[in-house]
């Protein structure tokens, strides 16, 4: 369906916007932590932000993505076509992103000259009426009900939900990358953003050989990558996989800095053949995620979640907890287990684990089916044609 059909029903624009643009555009993405997406800390929305800042820079966009000092300090100017400006940001957990985005906005709106103004994360959106009052258009990416994520307290919640309605009210445009997420605003909002989906890249076989380093063989173990929070759900992926009788171990890829709390229960509940390698990023990372026998998405929240992607791209097996936005990214090329039951979890591994043939057919079909849904093409056509119409409202 064409984007501007979309809009009919979803999101209302001037009738005389233009359908598409060749003309280059300059963009400025806030509220990530930064590039390159291997660094300490990245995470999903990283690398999200890295796959689509250097699609749009390659097609002629001049692209701007921010920094924030404790994750880049001194970044390349230029890395990938994008050029990246570090800002500082204060240091309490909570105010990072907040203080970060002010100070970002701001040097965008009146250091640069921007065509429009994209954040990432549904708490930058407070921001959108200095964006307004600047006169330059805006863009909000959300990836769920954030509010919902148990991380927050009920004063960081109500603030997201206010950011919400500014989005709602204030943005050019909102988007979401799954159809579960986009219902969902709708019952609060009254009005449904936009849905461009994530997608994934189909790598070359990258090799095992960096694994024999990290002690791992290839095609034997379980795999989760992510940070390490409660709405991630490895507690219950921990819970699951102790009562496995099987010698493939479980590699858990991640941390969380910002709460060594959950991430020492998280040790202390597993047993001896659960392994946390922390962060690994290029190479390790690929190599982790095409040599797994089983990856398991265990998320109690999600919206198109890029570890998950990778995975299927590599051709594995993935088992994912059965939220409605889980089981929109798979279809039935991979296993669902019951919303929030890691005993039902544990019956799905233990049935895999006993037959290989099985997990070698759901590998195929999740390659399939990142293949025919999620193509980066599809999805830069969709994004660029967003920016280029909100452009000339």
């Amino acid at each position: 369906m064409r984007l501007r059909n979309i809009f009919k029903r979803h999101w209302v624009m001037d009738s005389n916007s233009a359908k598409s643009s060749d003309k280059p555009l300059n963009l400025s993405f806030i509220g990530m932590k930064g590039l390159p997406p291997d660094r300490p800390g990245a995470g999903g929305g990283e690398r999200e932000t890295d796959a689509k800042t250097r699609r749009l820079a390659a097609r002629g966009h001049n692209v701007t993505v921010y920094c924030r000092w404790n994750y880049y300090r001194h970044p390349p100017e230029i890395y990938e076509g994008v050029h990246l400006v570090s800002l500082p940001a204060l240091n309490p957990p909570g105010l990072q992103m907040l203080s970060h985005t002010f100070l970002a906005t701001l040097h965008t709106l009146f250091r640069k000259k921007t065509d429009v103004v994209s954040f990432h994360g549904m708490g930058n959106a407070l921001y959108l009426p200095l964006v307004k009052l600047a006169g330059k258009k805006a863009v909000v990416y959300m990836d769920g009900i954030d509010w919902e994520r148990p991380k927050w307290g009920k004063n960081a919640q109500r603030m997201l939900k206010l950011a919400a309605s500014a989005a709602f009210r204030w943005a050019d445009a909102v988007y979401v990358d799954n159809t579960t997420s986009q219902k969902q605003f709708g019952k609060y909002f009254g009005k449904e953003p936009l849905v461009i989906t994530l997608a994934a890249d189909i790598w070359d076989p990258p090799g095992n050989d960096l694994l024999a380093e990290l002690d791992v063989i290839p095609e034997n173990y379980i795999l989760f990558v992510g940070m390490l929070r409660p709405d991630k759900g490895v507690h219950l992926l921990i819970d699951a996989y102790n009562k496995l009788d099987t010698d493939v171990p479980l590699i858990i890829v991640g941390e969380n800095p910002d709460n060594p709390t959950y991430v020492n229960q998280l040790k202390e509940s597993a047993n001896e053949q659960v392994r946390f390698l922390g962060y690994q990023y290029g190479q390790a990372a690929r190599q982790l995620f095409a040599n797994a026998l089983i990856y398991v998405q265990p998320s109690v929240m999600e919206g198109n979640s890029p570890a998950l992607m990778s995975a299927m791209s590599c051709g594995r097996c993935v088992v994912v907890n059965g939220i409605e936005q889980n089981r929109e990214t798979i279809a039935d090329a991979g296993i669902a287990f019951d919303a929030g039951n890691s005993d039902d979890l544990y019956l799905k591994l233990d049935e895999l684990l006993q037959n290989r043939t099985r997990i070698q057919e759901f590998g195929a079909k999740a390659l399939q089916r990142i293949h025919e849904v999620y193509s980066w093409e599809r999805v830069m056509n969709e994004l660029n044609d967003l920016y280029a119409q909100i452009s000339k409202k």
